[in-house]
């Protein structure tokens, strides 16, 4: 197994040992030379040359040489020969030693053990010696061809590299084939005469490559028994360089931990230090000087910063002492050339780096740390090192790691701020520090860490800055919110609302406060007035826009409401928020269909917010943002926006931006039938369980149901929808808007599990709230639901209605999802060239957005239209539900709905409907494509045309 990772990627080095093998068998000599560092896989090629030429009827001889052995004389020449020379048959031990073969006699002659290693006498006796081996050669080939193999050539004594260079000049008629693998950092004498050898005219060489991405894959699936994820790929060959031997101890080192190659093992890869490339490292460092050793330790501590003043600095040597420390080094192949320094292979540094003592480890950070910074280097680079030492009492370590906490958060750099501050609360000199305390909770706050809680109240209790701690009470009732606890954080937000009018130092701070409790009493249950139990009081527009568009009023109203806050010329807070008036107001906008308007708020907003460091204001409107890309269509976008703000670590508080990118991160998952992508993401985020009630949370208790539907969890899917719009109801969330994504799965649910009366009911009445509320998408949403549901000439009105509604919109998603159903509603009144039309244009543009299942319901229905629909280019098709599955076996298999129905125990209504859904998944019209399409042999075309049938 380990001979078969070395030699990945060789082909073109075995194609020169087969061509040297059939020049040999043909009588003729020739050379090959391998050329590599150390693990690239010499002896493994060897072995497979050695295969190649034992399976072509060759005679093998092979040799590896010791560096031990290097003073001796002629021990590769024995190890050679003497096999061959001690059968313990003497014939044939004097059959090879015939003629001028004797002259080398004297090198076998073991009889005076004291000559053995005692180097030739004089050029002539040299000279004699040679010959004769060369002629011993010729006697060996005479019989059979032969193959000459040594290894570690390199390593080799110069008696025996002597011969080899020779042998080269000689090896024309003599059916001797000559193999060497050498590396290129042996001593000048070995050096020399292996240049020798590769002058000659016979000699093909080689200079044996990295590993590269898909030798590394194939290596890690046949080690490790599975493809590895393309990151897993990535971090083996970083951490490698694609050596191949450091490569298969390291796939050893993940077996041995039992680490799979899943996409989480890429972080451990890097840390992970092969007990047998370790030792071989250390056992190069310890025959090397201290200098080279202590320079060896501040290059694996300096990383990228290792220039020659730095390491210096770091390993308290002088510049002469650096660079003969450097020679040495790259001399032992342990450091590479260049500046700044860094190792051959970067698995080296971890291995130096760990094998250090703490105390000596401690030292090198601080000392490199105190040079970086008295360079110049960035405030993050100093902190690094740092958050490496043991905390002391010095205030410099303090005042440094604070300075990169503030220009991390500039970053957006959340979570490496919270290490930074804890690391400088940790220092005996700053335990009890207030202002680090708030700091840190601050910063913690925006990595969405529960820590924060804790820390603002500390320091909040430890303040007596006024303005400081009006800034704390705003800050932690943004994560009180966030961790649910709303009672506390109104009564919070409260205070700081009445402090700031009795200090107008704090005014900005207080004016952020008010709006934060504002927001907060609206959103949380119990409390929707304005001048409800805690006193909290309107500050804005924007909210009485939302306070007008939970209760339902006309959107037109709405939307002038929003205008007016977003025409405000009041300045924007200083203090960093979640839901500031410019997010609210470009909401409630995009709800009343003005979604260009919002998109180009909620960009600047998002923009200026991050480059002011209010990341809380910024991720919300990025959060409301991808909402909008999804609704107008954008759904990559819309996915890609939801990713960034989900993909944080200790993610335990829940602020806005949570529900918000979780809700648009459902839907996009949905349109693309990645039904248990979407389930997992959920997971991974805690967001499976039972959510906050709160208004910020209803859009994802919508998405979820609507997740249940397409698993065909219809009760559970129900249940949830009749819980959340009770509560809606009850608090006064009437969103009109709230039904676009959830009314067509829901219909159709009722329609499979309670029957069409309670769906056509549910789509009239929210027909009605729509046509109240007046804005275009979610009242062509509930035409066309209700539309698909009446069916007949009044059901194709309402959808004509729909597309007439959406023709000037920039609802993407729903303009398609009309046509497609219009075009289905045409097809089955018989006008099919119009359901054509309708279909393809509905296709086309489900196609541009992504929407792979709705695509996918296009192309069945043109098929039924009487179009053989082909596509050029890979689709995704959404993948059947276990239902669909389960369903479509049996009808493949011949059972009619009843009896399909009556071997399930589901009634035949349901297995109709899952017929239908599978049909249009699979891309098919009738029973009879069944068998085919499940087994996938569909027949291939690539005009990527629409044809009449």
């Amino acid at each position: 197994m380990r001979q078969e990772f070395l030699i990945l990627e060789r082909d073109r080095e075995m194609d020169m040992v087969r061509a040297g093998v059939r020049q040999a068998r043909n009588g003729d000599g020739s050379v090959v030379l391998f050329e590599g560092s150390r693990g690239a896989g010499k002896t493994s090629l060897l072995t497979a040359a050695r295969q190649e030429a034992e399976k072509s009827g060759l005679r093998v001889l092979h040799a590896r040489a010791g560096e031990l052995e290097r003073g001796f004389a002629w021990v590769v020449v024995r190890q050679l020969f003497e096999h061959c020379l001690n059968t313990g048959d003497r014939t044939a031990h004097g059959d090879l030693l015939a003629g001028p073969a004797a002259l080398a006699g004297s090198i076998f002659d073991y009889a005076d053990p004291e000559r053995l290693s005692e180097p030739p006498a004089g050029d002539a006796g040299l000279y004699r010696l040679l010959h004769g081996l060369y002629w011993l050669c010729k006697n060996l080939s005479s019989t059979a061809p032969v193959m000459l193999l040594v290894d570690d050539a390199h390593h080799a004594d110069t008696a025996s590299l002597r011969f080899v260079d020779y042998l080269v000049n000689r090896l024309e008629g003599s059916g001797v084939l000559l193999v060497l693998a050498h590396a290129p950092d042996g001593p000048a004498p070995a050096q020399e005469l292996l240049l020798s050898v590769g002058r000659s005219p016979l000699a093909r060489q080689s200079v044996l490559d990295p590993l590269g991405p898909a030798a590394v894959r194939e290596a890690i699936t046949v080690r490790l028994g599975g493809m590895p994820h393309d990151d897993v790929t990535a971090a083996c060959l970083a951490a490698t360089d694609g050596n191949p031997l450091h490569l298969v101890e390291l796939l050893d080192e993940m077996r041995r931990r039992g680490i799979a190659p899943h996409q989480a093992a890429a972080d451990a890869v890097p840390g992970l230090t092969p007990v047998r490339i370790a030792k071989e490292v250390t056992r190069q460092l310890h025959r090397l000087p201290v200098s080279a050793r202590a320079l060896a330790d501040a290059v694996a501590v300096l990383g990228a910063d290792a220039d020659p003043g730095h390491c210096a600095a770091a390993a308290e040597l002088d510049n002469g002492d650096v660079l003969r420390a450097v020679d040495a080094l790259r001399e032992a192949d342990i450091l590479g050339t260049g500046v700044p320094y860094g190792f051959r292979r970067p698995v080296v540094q971890q291995i130096v780096y760990e094998q250090m003592s703490s105390e000596v480890r401690n030292a090198l950070h601080e000392r490199s740390a105190r040079s970086l910074h008295a360079a110049g280097a960035c405030l993050s680079t100093v902190a690094e090192h740092l958050c490496r030492t043991d905390p002391g009492r010095d205030p410099w370590t303090v005042q440094i790691l604070r300075a990169a906490a503030v220009e991390a958060m500039r970053r957006a750099e959340a979570a490496k701020a919270t290490r930074y501050l804890r690391r400088a609360l940790a220092d005996s000199a700053a335990e009890r520090d207030p202002w680090i305390l708030g700091q840190l909770g601050s910063a913690e706050l925006r990595a969405r860490q529960a820590s924060a809680i804790e820390h603002l109240r500390e320091a909040l209790r430890r303040m007596h800055d006024p303005v400081v701690r009006t800034r704390l009470r705003l800050e932690l009732g943004l994560a009180l919110t966030a961790s649910a606890q709303y009672e506390e954080a109104l009564a919070l937000l409260a205070k700081t609302d009445a402090a700031h009018r009795a200090d107008t130092a704090a005014e900005s701070v207080g004016q952020a406060a008010s709006s934060v409790a504002a927001v907060v009493a609206r959103i949380t249950p119990g409390h929707r007035g304005a001048g409800g139990p805690l006193g909290v009081t309107t500050v804005s527009r924007s909210h009485a826009a939302v306070e007008a568009l939970s209760r339902g009023c006309p959107s037109h109203r709405v939307a002038r409401l929003a205008a007016a806050a977003l025409a405000d010329a009041a300045p924007s807070f200083d203090e960093d928020t979640e839901l500031t008036d410019a997010v609210v107001a470009a909401w409630a906008l995009g709800q009343c269909g003005d979604a260009d308007t919002a998109e180009r708020v909620l960009r600047d907003t998002a923009h200026q917010a991050f480059d002011g460091g209010r990341l809380l204001a910024s991720a919300t409107a990025w959060g409301v943002l991808s909402w909008t890309l999804l609704d107008t269509g954008r759904l990559a976008e819309a996915e890609a926006a939801a990713r960034q703000l989900l993909r944080q670590e200790e993610c335990s508080l829940m602020l806005a931006c949570v529900p918000l990118a979780a809700t648009v991160l459902t839907h996009c998952l949905i349109e693309t039938g990645r039904l248990q992508e979407a389930e997992d993401c959920l997971r991974d985020n805690r967001l499976t369980g039972v959510l906050p009630p709160t208004a910020l949370f209803v859009p994802l208790r919508i998405a979820r149901v609507r997740l249940h539907l397409r698993q065909d969890r219809f009760e559970v899917g129900l249940r949830d929808l009749a819980d959340c719009r009770d509560q809606a109801g009850q608090e006064g969330w009437l969103y009109p808007s709230a039904s676009c994504e959830y009314l067509p799965d829901v219909t159709r649910a009722l329609s499979i599990t309670t029957g069409l009366r309670a769906a056509h009911k549910l789509a009239a009445d929210v027909t009605e709230r729509a046509r109240a509320f007046g804005a275009a998408r979610p009242l062509a949403a509930a035409l066309r639901t209700q539309g698909e549901i009446a069916g007949g000439d009044e059901g194709l009105e309402m959808l004509e209605d729909a597309a007439r509604l959406l023709a000037s919109t920039p609802y993407r998603l729903e303009q398609a999802r009309t046509l497609v159903a219009l075009g289905a509603a045409l097809r089955r009144q018989g006008r099919r060239a119009a359901a054509r039309r309708r279909l393809k244009a509905g296709m086309d543009l489900a196609h541009r957005i992504g929407a792979s299942v709705l695509e996918t319901s296009a192309s069945a229905e043109l098929r039924l239209a009487g179009v053989r629909q082909i596509r050029s280019g890979p689709q995704q098709r959404a993948p059947l539900t276990p239902a669909e599955e389960r369903v479509a076996h049996k009808a493949a298999a011949g059972l009619s709905n009843r009896e399909i129905s009556q071997a399930l125990f589901v009634t035949v209504k349901t297995v109709e409907w899952h017929l239908s859904q599978a049909y249009a998944k699979l891309g098919i019209a009738r029973r009879g494509e069944l068998s085919r399409a499940l087994t996938g042999d569909t027949p291939a075309h690539d005009d990527g045309i629409c044809r009449s049938a």
